[in-house]
């Protein structure tokens, strides 16, 4: 056993001595007369226990005490000396400062110092297992097991002690939140293995690139967070987001194989972003999921314009929550003609929200929010419903004959309902409507995400008589091997491979492609955008079946596209295209 023994007085240095010598223990004795001598000492050496006068010149008793307990390099026992005459309460506070025992100099012998040792070495010993079992739980609680990083409670608990210490220092603090924007593909294509490898090597990129003193946590799954301090300027955290993006754009090697992904980075600046955590941490998130929709690989500063964004999302999710029950979504429906006859053989339903005060307004103010938070099921269930319904009615005013179709779009959401195809039958069953008389429509991206399930599905709807189309045609995959395994028999060419027709020839050339390409598969082609006569005599030449576009009409009530069966005239638009001037008739 190693002893440290600090005593200013060397009779009683000497005295101690030979009681140990009495002790048949094998102890190293090193002496020390002073508070500071004695430091030195313990800075030097692993010491076993220490036998600290509380009486020294240089120092107090209990300030030497307290720099021995601190000190993160050496425990040992500590035991107090001290004449007979000090005040009562003197153990006590040499206790809650961390000795394990106080003895009177005058009781000191043989049996009464060697026992104090060993229950002060066991006593110091136990309370050493408790401290470090209390520290592995600490940094189970405050380590994330996988990347070593911290984890959501330590940063939490960071975010909270570090804004008031700005707000005292006057000081700059800025989150940034990340989310890695291709794991999932890696993780599920490769296994989880893959994925936990990739995230310990984004953590340790992650702590290469950032400054010492920031904190790197990992939230949970794919997401990870940055704490900054005491940065200049703006520029430095800008700086710090292109170091982090550029830093993972970098290969990973997994299994051998060169991966690629990217990140999207939220970023919220203190007192900026909120003056809370809550506040900074909401913050960071939706400058994160702005930084998503601007394509991702990139970061986004949470603004005061964002905030106004998000205040008014906030305001339009209500309104979507407490309008769905009184129903104020209408279908607008515009006319699909037939390419040889000129004749309207068919709508395409397209929804709107009839909003009480800012009038009608188009899907691209509200579909994008009613998918986010899972109500557009629940829109498009009562929008394909109420098609049917209106095409029941026209049917039975004759407004239109047994074979016009209705056209509807389905969402990416509906596709994940194994049942939609007995709600669609329920649909049809409860307005008298024949499966021919109905289309849907489903955009390419749509039917990639979960080929083999969709084409089942969809196979399931086309047996009730159906029709399926693809959408959106041209701008997705385009592969002719699912074109091959769908259900479709109709191909819906995006407009953007219109405008250009036909004063630039290779639009043009490439517009053609398409339509001899589908119609070399036995496909009925649908062209839609098309604005101008040039336009719909190309698609005619070239074999399209079906037009749809502004040239014939927008998007019109169920009112006003009544009017339009009533008032279309095939024969009119015959001669129309047929002109060379560019004439709409009324």
């Amino acid at each position: 056993m190693k002893l440290l023994l600090i005593d200013d007085n060397d009779l009683d240095r000497q005295a101690i001595i030979r009681t140990f010598k009495r002790a048949e223990w094998n102890i190293q004795i090193t002496q020390a007369s002073s508070a500071n001598s004695g430091l030195k000492e313990f800075e030097t050496d692993d010491f076993d226990a220490v036998l600290l006068d509380y009486r020294l010149p240089d120092m107090d008793g209990l300030d030497t005490l307290r720099m021995l307990v601190r000190n993160p390099n050496h425990h040992a026992a500590i035991i107090i000396l001290t004449g007979a005459l000090e005040n009562e309460e003197l153990e006590q506070k040499c206790i809650e400062a961390g000795a394990q025992d106080v003895l009177f100099k005058s009781d000191i012998s043989h049996k009464h110092l060697t026992r104090a040792i060993v229950h002060a070495r066991t006593r110091h010993l136990l309370e050493r297992e408790l401290f470090e079992s209390h520290q592995r739980l600490r940094t189970l609680a405050e380590n994330d097991s996988l990347t070593g990083l911290s984890n959501r409670y330590y940063f939490d608990e960071s975010l909270r002690t570090a804004i008031p210490r700005a707000n005292r220092l006057n000081d700059k603090l800025a989150l940034l939140f990340l989310d890695l924007d291709n794991f999932k593909l890696i993780n599920d294509s490769m296994g989880h293995d893959a994925g936990d490898h990739l995230l310990k090597e984004v953590a340790k990129r992650l702590l290469h690139v950032v400054r010492n003193g920031d904190i790197v946590c990992r939230l949970g799954g794919d997401e990870f967070a940055i704490l900054a301090h005491n940065f200049e300027s703006q520029e430095r955290i800008v700086q710090l987001a292109e170091r982090i993006l550029e830093e993972l754009r970098r290969p990973f090697v997994i299994k051998n194989i060169e991966q690629f992904i990217s990140a999207s980075i939220g970023v919220a600046t203190y007192p900026d972003a909120g003056h809370d955590a809550g506040d900074m941490l909401k913050a960071a998130d939706l400058a994160m999921y702005r930084a998503k929709r601007d394509g991702k690989n990139n970061y986004h500063f949470f603004s005061s314009a964002l905030h106004a964004q998000v205040q008014e999302r906030i305001r339009m999710e209500k309104e979507l929550r407490s309008l769905i029950p009184t129903d104020h979504f209408i279908l607008y429906y515009q006319p699909i003609i037939d390419a040889k006859s000129l004749e309207i053989t068919g709508v395409e339903s397209l929804i709107r929200w009839d909003h009480p005060v800012r009038g009608i307004l188009p899907p691209s103010e509200f579909i994008g929010l009613a998918e986010e938070i899972g109500l557009i099921i629940e829109i498009d269930s009562r929008s394909r419903l109420k098609a049917c319904k209106q095409l029941s009615q026209w049917r039975q005013k004759g407004l239109v004959n047994d074979y016009f179709s209705v056209r509807i779009n389905v969402c990416a959401q509906m596709l994940t309902d194994d049942e939609l195809h007995i709600a669609i039958k329920n649909d049809l069953d409860e307005t008298g409507i024949p499966g021919y008389c109905i289309g849907l429509e489903v955009t390419e991206s749509v039917l990639i995400e979960n080929f083999e399930r969709t084409a089942k599905l969809l196979q399931q709807i086309r047996s009730y008589g159906v029709e399926i189309s693809v959408d959106d045609f041209g701008t997705g995959y385009s592969s002719m091997a699912y074109l091959k395994a769908l259900p479709a028999r109709t191909l819906k060419i995006d407009r953007t491979f219109v405008q250009g027709v036909p004063e630039n020839a290779d639009d043009a050339r490439i517009l053609r492609a398409m339509i001899v390409f589908g119609k070399s598969l036995n496909l009925k082609i649908v062209v839609e955008g098309i604005e101008t006569k040039e336009q719909a005599r190309f698609c005619r030449q070239y074999g399209a079946d079906l037009l749809q576009g502004y040239l014939f009409s927008k998007p019109v009530s169920s009112e006003n596209i009544e009017q339009l069966f009533l008032t279309h005239n095939p024969e009119a638009w015959n001669v129309l295209l047929s002109m060379t001037d560019d004439i709409t008739p009324s």
